[in-house]
């Protein structure tokens, strides 16, 4: 297994968040779709999961205590107990990460400052996560700008959370190094395209960065 992380990351401004479901029905046909496939398989069976638990073990979290997110939303799919419509560009997101079995965050862009990347949080670093209370991220890997820390795969901040009125936004796809780039850049084309088609906007830049992992 080789060592490391990547992130496949997009800035797209000029986009619009609204409560329109349509991305949200997407989401619906592919938790469908992996339901007829594999209703009556672990969910550990299905074929690419290992991809996102290989990922959260290289960042020493365990996988069978605190779920990858895209693990979370096909538990659902395969017990069919649905899904919560969030907005265009969250539940845009939410199909993604779905279908490519990977986790998958939006940031609103204006409030990342700076060029973004992963490290190992330092002594007492964290944030005010979207519930409202403090995320310790001390020794574990986190998504940081200019300012600091701005999202991780646990749980998103407050900071960069995505509003109704947020007009830019930064996609984020986390993948394990063994993960090919062709097969990471697809996937960000993908959801780049879809962003665009479901919450519109133009694509400022797109970029993989590898972060080596000790």
């Amino acid at each position: 297994m080789e060592k490391g992380i990547k992130l496949a990351l997009a800035r797209i401004r000029g986009l619009k968040v609204t409560l329109d479901q349509a991305a949200y029905n997407e989401l619906v046909v592919c938790a469908d779709k992996y339901y007829e496939s594999y209703q009556d398989t672990a969910p550990g069976s299905v074929p690419r999961i290992e991809t996102a638990r290989s990922l959260f073990k290289k960042i020493g979290l365990d996988p069978t205590k605190r779920r990858p997110s895209s693990e979370a939303l096909l538990r659902r799919a395969l017990k069919k107990t649905g899904f919560y419509s969030i907005n265009n560009l969250v539940d845009t997101g939410n199909w993604c990460s779905l279908e490519f079995l990977l986790p998958i965050c939006v940031y609103d862009g204006s409030n990342v400052i700076g060029e973004v990347s992963a490290r190992l949080g330092m002594k007492d670093e964290g944030y005010i996560a979207i519930d409202g209370n403090y995320l310790d991220l001390s020794q574990r890997y986190l998504v940081y700008d200019e300012l600091g820390a701005m999202g991780s795969p646990i749980k998103d901040s407050l900071r960069t959370r995505v509003t109704e009125t947020t007009q830019e936004a930064v996609l984020l796809i986390y993948a394990p190094a063994e993960l090919t780039d062709e097969i990471l850049q697809k996937y960000l084309d993908i959801f780049i395209s879809r962003t665009v088609t479901f919450c519109g906007g133009e694509l400022l830049l797109k970029k993989i960065i590898e972060i080596v992992i000790d």
